[in-house]
Order: C-alpha cells, then sequence, then structure tokens
C-alpha cells in the first residue's frame, strides 16, 4: 500500500473541500481534490485565510494598518500563562502549517460499487441508507489510527463531499438533519488505517430529498461557561489490554451524531479519540481511532503495541475541525 502527502500552495487554497469530479471516467487534478475539513485554527494561518462553514468559501482579510513605530523603551516583558492541566487543556497541539495543509493520499487497490441508493432515488425520510461493496478489501475499523495493513482498512461515507463518519460495515445511514431539499450526493472513499483515502477508487450516486416531514434546523446555543471535556475512564496509570472504553465527561457542549459533516453549529459537535499524538496527518487524523458522539468510544488495541500510551479526548465542531480549542488526555499502560 503507498502512501503520499500532498501538499496545497497556500494562494490556491481553498475551504478544505473537495470538488466532485467532472465525471467519472475524467477527474480534475488530485491536489484540487480535497476533504471538507476547516483547517485548524492557526495563528499563524488564521491572518492568511478563513475557513467557511459547509459549501463556503475564503475570504481574504482587509490589509492590516502599518504598524506604530516602536516605543524607546522596551515593553515589559509578557508573563508566562500558566501550565495547562495534565488531563485537559484548552490549547490545541501545535501544528505546522505544513502539517495542516498535507493532504494523504494512498492506492489501495479497492475496487467499490455503491448498491444503495440507486442513483436518482427520491428520499422521502430523513436520513438515507447506504450499501456499498468492496474487492481487493478488507474492511477493518480495528487498527484505524494506526500503522497500515496492506488490503484493509476502512472507508468514509460523504455527504456532498463532505465527511460524515468512517465505517467499517457495507451497510451505513446519513441523517439529514439540516440538510436541505434538493439533489445531493454520496462519496464512498476507501481509506487506509491512518485515513489516507484512495481517490482512484471513488464511487459516488446522485439521489433527490424530498421530505414529506422536514426536520426542524437545529438552532446555535450558547453557554455561560465555555466547553469542557475530561477523561473519565481508564485512570492515569491503568492498564489495558485487548479493548476498552475511553469514557468522558463533556459540559457546555451539545454532542451530535445527526450534526455529523453539516454545517457548523454553535455549542454543537463531537469528539476524536487520538492515540499518541494529535499532529500526524492532516488535521491530526493519522491516528484517529474514531468519533463518538456519545460519553464513551470503544477502543481497539490491535494495532498497538504494548507498552506506554497517551489517548486523547479531541472536541471538534460538524465539520470535524477541533475549533472549541478542548482537549483531554489519559497515559496508560498496555499489556
Amino acid at each position: 500500500m503507498r502512501t503520499e502527502r500532498l501538499f496545497l500552495d497556500r494562494a490556491s487554497l481553498e475551504p478544505l473541500v473537495r470538488r466532485p469530479p467532472a465525471s467519472h471516467q475524467e477527474e480534475e487534478p488530485l491536489q484540487l481534490r480535497t476533504r471538507t475539513l476547516a483547517v485548524v485554527p492557526l495563528a499563524a494561518t488564521a491572518a492568511v485565510f478563513a475557513v467557511a462553514g459547509c459549501g463556503g468559501s475564503s475570504t481574504s482579510a482587509p490589509a492590516a494598518p502599518a504598524p506604530a513605530p516602536a516605543p524607546a523603551t522596551a515593553p515589559a516583558p509578557t508573563p508566562a500563562p500558566p501550565a495547562a492541566a495534565a488531563t485537559e487543556t484548552h490549547d490545541t497541539a501545535a501544528m505546522s502549517d505544513t502539517d495542516a495543509m498535507a493532504m494523504m493520499t494512498v492506492h489501495t487497490g479497492a475496487t467499490v460499487s455503491i448498491d444503495q441508493p440507486a442513483g436518482g432515488a427520491v428520499v422521502e425520510g430523513n436520513a438515507v441508507d447506504t450499501h456499498a461493496t468492496f474487492g481487493d478489501f478488507q474492511l477493518d475499523c480495528t487498527r484505524a489510527g494506526t500503522a497500515n495493513t496492506d488490503g484493509s482498512g476502512h472507508y468514509h461515507l460523504e455527504l456532498d463531499h463532505s465527511l460524515i463518519d468512517m465505517f467499517c460495515s457495507e451497510d451505513g445511514r446519513i441523517s439529514l438533519q439540516d440538510v436541505a431539499p434538493g439533489e445531493h450526493t454520496i462519496q464512498v472513499v476507501p481509506a487506509a488505517n491512518d485515513h489516507a483515502e484512495d481517490h482512484d477508487a471513488l464511487k459516488e450516486v446522485a439521489f433527490e430529498y424530498q421530505p414529506t416531514d422536514p426536520l426542524p434546523a437545529v438552532q446555535p446555543v450558547s453557554f455561560d461557561a465555555p466547553p469542557s471535556i475530561r477523561i473519565v475512564s481508564p485512570a492515569a496509570g491503568a492498564t489495558v489490554s485487548g479493548e476498552f472504553d475511553l469514557t468522558v465527561e463533556v459540559q457546555n457542549f451539545n454532542l451530535s451524531c445527526d450534526l455529523y459533516g453539516k454545517h457548523d453549529v454553535a455549542g454543537y459537535g463531537h469528539w476524536h479519540a487520538n492515540v499518541d499524538t494529535t499532529t500526524e496527518g492532516m488535521m491530526g487524523m493519522a491516528t484517529m481511532l474514531g468519533m463518538s458522539c456519545a460519553n464513551t468510544f470503544h477502543v481497539s488495541l490491535a494495532g498497538i503495541a504494548p507498552g506506554e500510551h497517551t489517548f486523547f479526548a479531541i472536541l471538534e465542531n460538524n465539520l470535524h475541525a477541533p475549533t472549541p480549542e478542548v482537549q483531554a488526555q489519559v497515559t496508560v499502560n498496555v499489556a
């Protein structure tokens, strides 16, 4: 399995939305096709571009006025910020500009067929069921977020080129919460354990959403305190083996499965579970074990070597970006 890193030119970078190919036979250049994952709001990049919501476009900030002349006397030194807590921080791990814009692709050799929905199907309910079959590719989520294995991985299910979730069952479902009536497309993309995508094997199908009883739009909410996430179990220093539940407590933030991959709504999102680092690959995806909209995530240790490892729980917005800038971590021993 060959993995490549494609780097996007900053001058041409738009919100990271993969553009649909002109046809299934002649796709546009690979470097222009990216997933909908908003870039981490780094200080180094925020001044260059702003990431819009689903289907948006970047806008350049107005030029800043010329800085005032430096004062004759040096300003007083800025006091150092207090040390962050061991299990919770409101600063996401530092990520270089190169890592933030690195696009991971892979050639898996997989073949894909979308059997459901049929092309042009009319969906009247508020969810669309999917079924995809794969050739020369074994679906296995137990090693997601760890080293790649030839011939196996998972797939990413997307709505209008926006990542919904990763799947290891041929059957999937996409909530149509906050989705406008009309024509939409579903993409199925094989992915390696590190979430590098096989764009050559991507398949797409269109359907028409005509709800008989449309869902009301989710409204933004605000809280009196900032969002927080805390790992309840396992405890620091605990010994785990085989598999275990990573359990968290989330406050001042609403977890929602239905909003996976939809436009950002203040006060809503979900969380990602990572192992050992949050900075490898695009948006730290290379070590993402999975995502959760509940208080637990079931961790498989199949691809994790015995020894000391750190597990992270990271709050994410609907577009899978860590804009709440809150995460927790715990270090345990893997037997």
